[in-house]
């Protein structure tokens, strides 16, 4: 008998946690917002095996694959940054630094991380993603940081990595880094 009442219990314990759950939900929906959706945190091995331009590579994935992807999407566009354009026959002026500066990481084992703000792939089915060096540093943030690209907003993603972006373009801009570094002589590529 005790076990029937305590089971009792618990069930009428779970059943009120869902009605206050669903009636915060219903609250957020009367007051024009939506509840947010969940943090995607979840980081997968990668190793980055062609760089085809600063704000783009291929990797290949040591375990897991993102659900978003179809066994296709290994080339990655670098969420939130925009380097200069690497043509084989004309480059936009730094885009052999760009490059280059990505290229530092080729052969080497890295994190992807996807933005939960964004869609994943953009109209090319690249997957749009956050690379982290082993020591932490995220390459599209260093990227902006250090002058090899602008910050790209295009793709909206975590409103937080935008603002930090944002600052640093701001950086290098005021400290004439890389591609800013251009402005002065007029070669800066749009």
């Amino acid at each position: 008998m005790r076990a029937i009442h305590r089971f009792g219990k618990t069930v009428l314990t779970l059943m009120s946690v869902i009605a206050v759950l669903l009636s915060g939900r219903e609250l957020l929906f009367a007051a024009g917002r939506r509840p947010p959706r969940a943090v995607y945190v979840k980081q997968y091995e990668v190793r980055v095996i062609k760089v085809v331009d600063g704000d783009t590579v291929d990797v290949a994935f040591l375990g897991e694959t993102p659900p978003e992807c179809d066994g296709s999407c290994q080339r990655i566009r670098l969420i939130g940054v925009d380097t200069p354009e690497y043509y084989k026959k004309v480059r936009q002026p730094y885009a052999d630094e760009a490059k280059a500066y990505t290229g530092s990481c080729l052969g080497t084992d890295m994190l992807l991380q996807l933005d939960w703000d964004t869609s994943y792939k953009d109209r090319y089915g690249r997957l749009l993603a956050y690379l982290y060096a082993e020591d932490g540093s995220m390459l599209n943030y260093e990227l902006v940081r250090n002058g090899y690209g602008r910050y790209y907003g295009k793709f909206k993603f975590n409103r937080q990595n935008m603002a930090s972006f944002s600052q640093a373009e701001e950086y290098a801009r005021e400290h004439r880094l890389g591609l800013w570094g251009l402005e002065a002589e007029g070669q800066l590529p749009r």
